[in-house]
């Protein structure tokens, strides 16, 4: 248990504030593309 905590704490002293922040902009910008490319209407039920 320790030992992994150790490795957990290892891994994590190494990523930087920078790689967060470019991860979550990566992110926002593929669900703004995939948001783009849906259609408006995709569903059938209801009135049209």
């Amino acid at each position: 248990m320790n030992k992994s905590f150790a490795i957990f704490t290892h891994y994590t002293s190494k990523i930087n504030r920078q790689h967060i922040q470019l991860a979550l902009a990566v992110a926002t910008l593929v669900m703004l593309v995939i948001g783009a490319g849906a259609p408006s209407d995709a569903g059938g039920i209801g009135p049209h």
